[in-house]
């Protein structure tokens, strides 16, 4: 993560990122339990139209469960490329 605070040099430097990486951290895990929420809803909603044989829900809630995929594998790289 890029550190932009008004710190930059001094004994507050290191408690300064510490506190804005523990924010960020804090922020991506409200938006994977959201996504989380989200990809229950849908699989939810895709169980139904299967069962319903309605096609064209089918797809598109396949197509929305594939950018919620797509989401993960994203912010897995994302923390991949940051801890490094």
């Amino acid at each position: 993560m890029t550190h932009n605070s008004a710190f930059t040099t001094g004994p507050f430097l290191s408690a300064s990122h510490a506190v804005e990486d523990f924010a960020v951290g804090i922020y991506f895990s409200y938006l994977l339990e959201e996504a989380v929420m989200e990809q229950m809803v849908l699989e939810k909603k895709l169980k139904e139209a299967i069962d319903a044989q309605d096609e064209d829900q089918i797809e598109q809630l396949k197509m929305d469960l594939s950018l919620i995929e797509g989401a993960y594998q994203l912010s897995s790289f994302v923390e991949s490329e940051n801890s490094h």
